[in-house]
């Protein structure tokens, strides 16, 4: 493979990574987003469950507050529920993300060590280009020196 198509591939394939590093950071986002979400959601049931006291009016108000509070705990129990497992998702997601973004560091190393390797190449031909031709010039102006030497007695 051409040092020109495998310049090429490697930048897309850094490309396909930088693309799945984007993602895995929308993912991770996402998750956060939803763990904010169900924590809030949380407090405000918590909060709701402190606020829900037994009534002493009468029999009927006892009983709702009874079925509130039971209500408030399991809608808490299973907001708490959501909680764990967005934090499970949100660690899932950062996994990803890092995953996703050594393989694109990596890929950046590659592309980097390939870059500077061309670009010692092209100064090792430029070198070369040079040295030869000032090589040339030397040769040619001993000829000439040495034809005009030859003419003279």
């Amino acid at each position: 493979m051409s040092a020109a198509k495998s310049a090429k591939a490697l930048l897309a394939l850094l490309k396909l990574r930088r693309v799945q590093q984007e993602q895995a950071k929308v993912d991770l986002a996402t998750a956060n987003a939803v763990l904010r979400n169900e924590n809030k959601r949380a407090a405000r049931v918590q909060r709701d469950l402190g606020e829900a006291h037994l009534s002493d009016e009468t029999m009927a108000a006892w009983t709702a507050a009874v079925a509130r509070r039971s209500a408030l705990v399991a809608d808490l129990d299973a907001t708490r529920a959501l909680v764990a497992r967005a934090e499970v998702d949100l660690g899932e997601k950062q996994a990803a993300w890092a995953r996703a973004r050594r393989a694109e560091r990596s890929l950046e190393r590659v592309v980097e060590r390939h870059e500077l390797a061309q670009e010692q190449a092209a100064l090792a031909a430029d070198q070369k280009a040079l040295d030869d031709r000032t090589v040339a010039e030397f040769a040619a102006r001993a000829r000439r020196r040495a034809e005009v030497e030859g003419d003279t007695p």
